[in-house]
């Protein structure tokens, strides 16, 4: 057997590499097959030179030689199959060059290095990215990332995109794609080539993408680590996007059966296809799937709950009100149960079924142990963003009551110190603030103002407190400059954690808040939001939290009186966070703002 040994030609064939990705793809035509196909059958030549001269025209195609040595890493020939796998790791080792923007060089930091699940996180990064910005690095993706899934996953990515309403931008990215992936064999970049025939030949589109469906649901059955049945579904959804585009809704309820048919009854892609098929109010293939998989319901509260929403849409509150009673007492008398049940509702959006269960934990008890103030504290800002502010105090008055009551319950409160959780006066700040938000609907100021003063008199550095505080006294100069020093001494604190701790959002996150809502360098506030997003997105750290530091973002730029801006950032930050009631309200203030800015400009 002829072994591979990587030698001193290692070093000059990356440079090659490198230098080859900088440049222009040449086109793959039929002759540069043909020559790519030549020099891979040469890397089994008995001769070492030849061997040698095979790697070295190889690596100088570059990309274009990279679908091809992909399948030769599975060449009957072991010397070839190793020599393939080599190149194929040389070529993919460069996924940016010097003259990328640094947000895309940061995303694929290390990327060869991380695990698949990590990945994932960076390719939804690129996709978020506004404008296509992250669109010819997801196709790179798409034809050169070594999993078949992860290569599925940045095409669907771009696809969950929609189209484009700008003509000009539709064309781009069009134009983007077919430079990128034309050439590829890969199955993602068929489906991304269908993606552009739809807009002008859905038709014609249909047909080849119904046999991309099959072909995936045939690999879903004979290699199932090459997809997943989400991404076979979401195949099938655009599947009927397309039929319905072509006024052949008809055909749908078969395409729905075949979804079905594919769920294999994991809790999460369940729960993506009732969400779905309840937009679809495709109630037949809700009770066909509730029917197929009542095990798989009968042992998961979130799919319980997803069912009950579903039924709720349905318009049967009864069978609802069931379904609700049956998913509380999934979880039985466990608390920590029925918190990380909270946990997965929230991210979905079902906050209404969050209530049930925080109340159920609050229920369980004991008063003012470590799991009844998270579950009251988590309740009591849920209500809050919400705009429910009164039963959101109340959450946390019966627990101050108690404990002024019972000492057990102050005493259990107090343990909670010790591990990380809240002390007695800053649930008390909480609750005043509550009140004060309240009062304020009610349009009581004197109310309001003496609640948020019993809420600083407990907790000098609740953020909320201060900020409110610094609205409602602007006819009180004493008042004011109080708080403003306040506020100075917190961002103080702040400075000195990021001295401590400069790769934590959380510090510059805060500085740039209360400047935003207060007072201070506004230009100093938008560099320290922008690295707080930035660092954010460095850690890969989950859309929602992103989401929030946007928020700060386009509070900031509000301050500057840049609504533009203010606009685009909590746009972006209600499209990572969707289920944050407050985040919704800010993106219409502003765009109301940038209205009326407009106007006056006119």
């Amino acid at each position: 057997m002829k072994l591979f040994r990587i030698t001193a030609l290692a070093a000059l064939l990356l440079q090659t590499a490198v230098c080859c990705w900088a440049a222009d793809e040449p086109a793959a035509d039929d002759a540069v097959e043909q020559q790519i196909a030549k020099l891979i059958a040469q890397l089994g030549d008995s001769q070492f030179a030849v061997r040698q001269r095979a790697q070295q025209e190889l690596v100088k195609l570059g990309y274009d030689a990279f679908d091809a040595l992909a399948e030769a890493e599975n060449s009957d020939d072991p010397e070839i199959a190793m020599q393939a796998a080599y190149l194929v790791r040389l070529v993919r080792a460069q996924w940016t060059r010097d003259g990328d923007p640094r947000q895309i060089q940061q995303i694929f930091k290390d990327y060869e290095t991380q695990s698949d699940e990590r990945r994932l996180l960076r390719i939804k990064q690129l996709a978020e990215l506004p404008n296509d910005q992250g669109l010819e690095w997801l196709c790179k993706l798409v034809r050169f990332e070594k999993s078949p899934v992860l290569s599925k996953q940045a095409a669907l990515a771009i696809i969950a995109q929609g189209v484009p309403a700008d003509a000009a931008a539709w064309t781009r990215r069009a134009a983007t794609i077919g430079k990128n992936l034309q050439h590829g064999r890969r199955p993602a970049g068929k489906w991304l080539l269908a993606y552009v025939q739809a807009q002008s030949d859905p038709a014609g589109a249909l047909e080849k993408w119904s046999a991309l469906v099959a072909a995936e649901r045939k690999t879903l059955d004979e290699h199932p680590q090459e997809t997943s049945n989400q991404i076979v579904m979401e195949l099938l959804r655009r599947k009927i996007d397309l039929l319905d585009r072509l006024g052949r809704t008809d055909e749908t309820l078969d395409v729905m059966h075949q979804m079905v048919e594919s769920e294999r009854g994991d809790s999460a892609s369940l729960t993506e296809l009732i969400e779905w098929l309840v937009m679809r109010k495709a109630w037949s293939a809700i009770d066909e799937l509730a029917t197929r998989f009542a095990a798989s319901f009968d042992l998961d509260p979130v799919l319980m709950y997803t069912l009950c929403q579903a039924r709720l849409a349905q318009g049967n509150r009864e069978l609802a009100a069931q379904t609700a009673d049956k998913a509380l007492k999934l979880s039985g008398d466990n608390p920590q149960e029925h918190a990380a049940v909270v946990d997965r509702l929230v991210e979905r959006g079902l906050v209404e079924w969050a209530d049930r269960e925080l109340r159920q934990i609050i229920a369980l008890g004991p008063a003012g142990s470590a799991t009844d103030v998270r579950a009251r504290r988590f309740l009591g800002d849920s209500l809050h963003d919400r705009s429910r502010d009164l039963e959101a105090a109340e959450v946390l008055k019966s627990l101050m009551d108690a404990a002024d009551k019972d000492a057990g319950v102050m005493q259990r409160i107090r343990a909670t110190r010790q591990q990380g959780e809240v002390t007695p006066n800053l649930l008390r700040s909480s609750m005043y603030f509550y009140f004060s938000c309240d009062a304020a609907k009610q349009n009581d100021p004197l109310k309001q103002r003496e609640f948020l003063d019993k809420a600083l008199e407990q907790d000098r550095t609740n953020v909320d407190v201060l900020i409110a505080l610094y609205r409602v006294t602007d006819k009180d100069a004493d008042k004011r400059a109080q708080i403003v020093k306040l506020i100075k001494d917190v961002i103080d604190v702040c400075r000195a954690q990021i001295e401590t701790t400069p790769e934590e959002p959380t510090f510059y996150n805060q500085i740039a808040w209360l400047i935003a809502n207060t007072e201070g360098d506004v230009d100093e506030a938008i560099r320290f939001s922008h690295k707080s997003v930035e660092l954010a997105r460095t850690e890969g750290e989950s859309p929602k939290r992103v989401g929030g530091l946007l928020d700060t973002l386009a509070h900031c730029y509000f301050a500057k009186k840049d609504y533009a801006s203010a606009v685009k950032y909590q746009a972006e930050a209600a499209t990572l966070d969707p289920h944050t009631a407050a985040i919704g309200r800010q993106l219409k203030t502003f765009r109301e703002a940038l209205a009326q800015q407009s106007s006056g400009a006119k």
